[in-house]
């Protein structure tokens, strides 16, 4: 089994160090601002100024992870479907601003996705098994099934998660290749998976990616016969879209939280653990990853006292 030892998310919302996200939760708007820890407890203030929002997020969520559990990891699992947007973007003004052959690398050093599990594997110190994934709007879906692979070949404590950034080129977009209605936003959430239960309150049972389909509901449907599951064992169905708002039990729009990055669902999961803390009786819950057209991720969380 794949027990959940820890989460932790840098989001919107005021989640980092909660106990329980669900009685932190509050509506978002346009103008709602990223909530961020002190980060000089986590990077050190040399190397602070030089890191953009998405590296800052997602080393202290991984070091806050590392303190809260015991082994060292011994593999990370990093997703991210649009990686290091502020350098890349900084990285592309300079070669079109900057005459002469004097070209800094350092905003394109910075720039490409594994920067991310990278620099995590550098400021822990840590030389286990480090792989980025990048599938667009189901990355952190991979990035999970490849921890879990993990845990299978043995591995003791296994960090999985993903991160995103906003940066105001995405507005020019929305419409076109990004059909939302929610705000852009950043964020980054990181869990530990281990075989062992120690204080785990809930385990993944499954996490399946679904890149080519025509029918929701029917690839839905039959990820939970396969796992003997029907609608109503459910105690919650996490998505981005409303697809499955009719069905089932409880139905939370995990965006109306989370705002749009494409990594989201990385905080849907966090949102799904909690929801064992905030509701002791539930047994299952869902999430259903709609946000980009034809690919689908399905992550299936149950309680340890189920």
């Amino acid at each position: 089994m794949y027990f959940i030892q820890h989460i932790e998310s840098i989001t919107h919302q005021d989640s980092f160090q909660k106990e329980n996200l669900w009685k932190e939760l509050k509506p978002l708007n346009s103008d709602h601002a990223l909530i961020s820890p002190d980060y000089k407890a986590y990077i050190p203030v040399a190397a602070l100024r030089r890191l953009s929002t998405i590296l800052r997020m997602g080393i202290a969520a991984s070091k806050e992870c590392q303190e809260k559990t015991a082994l060292e990891f011994d593999s990370i699992s990093v997703g991210t479907a649009l990686g290091c947007l502020t350098d890349t973007e900084k990285f592309l003004v300079t070669i079109n601003t900057v005459s002469g052959d004097i070209l800094s690398p350092t905003a394109f050093i910075q720039s490409t996705h594994n920067t991310i599990s990278g620099q995590i594997s550098l400021d822990l110190k840590n030389h286990a098994y480090n792989m980025t994934h990048t599938q667009n709007a189901v990355s952190f879906e991979v990035a999970l099934m490849d921890g879990l692979l993990c845990v299978d070949e043995g591995k003791k404590s296994v960090l999985v998660g993903a991160a995103d950034e906003a940066i105001p080129f995405l507005e020019r977009l929305r419409g076109s290749l990004i059909q939302t209605d929610f705000p852009f936003t950043s964020g980054a959430s990181f869990g530990v998976i281990s075989s062992d239960k120690n204080q785990s309150i809930a385990h993944v049972q499954a996490c399946e990616v679904i890149f080519s389909h025509e029918n929701p509901e029917q690839i839905v449907s039959g990820f939970l016969k396969k796992h003997a599951i029907q609608l109503q064992d459910l105690g919650l169905i996490l998505e981005g879209n409303n697809t499955f708002a009719a069905a089932g039990p409880k139905h939370v729009n995990f965006l109306a939280h989370s705002g749009y990055y494409q990594s989201a669902s990385a905080f849907a999961f966090h949102l799904a653990h909690d929801w064992f803390i905030e509701h002791p009786s539930a047994k299952k819950v869902l999430i259903v990853n709609n946000l980009e057209s034809g690919k689908l991720g399905l992550t299936l969380l149950s309680s340890n006292e189920a």
